[in-house]
């Protein structure tokens, strides 16, 4: 049975609402824990926090999680299909991609969900639509109007809808990595705040807004959200400052970008929920290299951010969830690359997960 992304987005907004509330919560992904009633994200050590990261292009998931017992795998894919060593087997009939073999230790020691064909009904194909869908947890943008792909109508995401229904302590939910925070960050209030680097996170201290005698209509909401972005500039250096960055991170872009959030994570007053993303899983031509390359990266740089956290200990309070838009097709293109599919597998990371393959294997 395939597990939809209602259904997800439900045990995910569970977690979320654990993050934020410090409610206890209990689902097939995260074991149930107790906690503080009311305790707030950032009001202190106990303050939970969600990793977000984003593979963005549609990560081709049969090359990801392999079916290696499965002859219609090989038969689909008769150029691409990964026929895994024996380290790199499950024992669940299933294999991770070669590159991603530093996951074993993880999986073995219980740190790592597979969660295997997620998916939304009625896929919808488009980069754009698809992410959209995935960040505002509807899948169609107005309810009256069934099936339309109206992406300008979703306006919020439900991460950042929960975070409006909180009076957090600390920072907001922040993107790491972008220019633009994604949908998901977003709500009525708020577009999200986000950072290239820490060092290129700072503002002019005094803009011509907030030195105009009288502030009405959208002058008033320009110096607001001037006054409040340069809030979140202070707070951000100041609570990173406070905590060193961990030097045994692999030299990639994805890695420098999580050795941030670890600092983040770790501080009291950070961000509950860091969102960032790693991109080119658009492999319609020469899948193989640019995949296993793609992968390593992720791998090494998720290792190395699970390492990290448990030095401390704040891997206790900490949720790693990786996911992309879509899934790839089964069979293999004429240019050695996959086309855009629908369902496929995320992973969750952490000592609080329940670890392991969960639902069953795709249907090929």
């Amino acid at each position: 049975m395939t597990t939809t992304r209602r259904e997800f987005l439900r045990l995910a907004g569970s977690v979320g609402t654990a993050v934020a509330c410090g409610a206890t919560g209990a689902s097939a992904l995260v074991r149930p824990r107790t906690h503080q009633a009311g305790a707030l994200p950032g009001a202190g050590k106990d303050g939970r926090r969600v990793v977000l990261l984003f593979l963005e292009g549609g990560n081709d998931g049969l090359n990801t999680v392999v079916p290696f017992r499965d002859d219609l795998y090989y038969q689909a894919r008769p150029r691409l299909a990964i026929r895994p060593a024996k380290e790199d087997q499950l024992p669940v009939d299933l294999a991770l991609h070669p590159a991603l073999r530093p996951w074993h230790e993880l999986y073995q020691a219980g740190r790592l969900s597979v969660l295997q064909n997620v998916g939304y009904p009625r896929p919808d194909l488009s980069h754009f639509v698809s992410r959209d869908i995935w960040h505002s947890g509807q899948r169609d943008a107005d309810p009256r109007h069934s099936g339309r792909h109206n992406a300008a109508q979703r306006h919020s995401g439900w991460v950042g809808r929960v975070a409006e229904g909180v009076a957090l302590a600390g920072l907001p939910p922040l993107a790491v990595g972008v220019q633009e925070a994604p949908l998901l960050l977003k709500s009525a209030a708020t577009n999200g705040l986000t950072l290239d680097s820490l060092e290129g996170f700072a503002l002019d201290a005094a803009p011509l807004t907030l030195a105009m005698p009288e502030q009405t209509g959208l002058t008033s909401l320009i110096a607001a959200a001037t006054r409040s972005a340069q809030e979140a500039s202070r707070q951000l250096r100041q609570v990173a400052a406070k905590v060193p960055a961990w030097e045994h991170y692999p030299d990639s872009a994805l890695a420098e970008r999580l050795q941030l959030l670890a600092r983040l994570v770790r501080a009291d007053a950070g961000p509950p929920v860091l969102w960032t993303q790693l991109g080119g899983f658009d492999t319609h031509a020469q899948q193989a290299p640019t995949h296993a390359a793609l992968l390593g990266q992720l791998a090494g740089a998720t290792h190395a951010f699970q390492a990290d956290l448990a030095r401390d200990g704040t891997d206790q309070r900490t949720l790693l969830l990786i996911y992309s838009e879509f899934g790839r097709r089964v069979a293999e293109n004429g240019s050695l690359g996959t086309d855009h599919g629908v369902a496929g597998p995320m992973f969750a990371l952490g000592p609080g997960v329940r670890g392991g393959a969960l639902g069953p294997p795709p249907n090929l």
